[in-house]
């Protein structure tokens, strides 16, 4: 028992240095540019675990017409919920370096994600009815989602950043 501790500990300690590694480095990074790694990041979190709750429920994702639609539901909330908290603490701690403990933080978050989400749906459900290449709509929609998605948690949900600048720019001239 002694050795399983020892090791989960050790384990834990290579974690932390890491990430104190990663978090180092990014902050030599543009926060566009870490806002841009932690999307991809998001992502991908998010379709690995909807495809993997796909798994669970026994889907053979190689036919997708035999998947019940309620299994898609469940995998698309579960893998967005997933990919949302991965999103908010990426970008509260890594992105915006923010410091904050605020639930009011988190209700920002969440409120323009649901405004992204709504605005996403809409785009895709009015283009689509244009009968537009599904591809093309994909990447257009995206691309507005993410400059939405961008102003809104720069200028709305993690503003204080800006304050943090600001002070940080007076430091340097003194």
């Amino acid at each position: 028992m002694g050795d399983l501790l020892s090791l989960n500990k050790s384990a834990l300690i290579s974690r932390n240095k890491v990430l104190k590694r990663l978090f180092i480095w990014g902050k030599n990074l543009d926060y566009r540019i870490k806002f841009l790694l932690v999307g991809g990041l998001n992502t991908a979190i998010g379709v690995g675990v909807y495809w993997l709750v796909l798994i669970c429920f026994g889907v053979n994702i190689t036919k997708p017409e035999s998947i019940e639609l309620y299994k898609i539901y469940i995998a698309t909330v579960i893998g967005q919920i997933v990919g949302l908290t991965n999103s908010y603490f990426w970008n509260k701690f890594f992105t915006f370096e923010s410091k904050q403990k605020s639930k009011a933080e988190v209700v920002r978050f969440v409120s323009v994600y649901g405004l992204v989400f709504l605005i996403d749906y809409l785009m895709k459900f009015l283009l689509t009815n244009f009968a537009l290449n599904q591809i093309m709509v994909a990447i257009f929609t995206t691309f507005v989602i993410m400059i939405i998605s961008f102003v809104g948690q720069k200028f709305f949900v993690f503003r204080h950043r800006k304050k943090k600048e600001e002070e940080e720019k007076e430091q340097e001239q003194v």
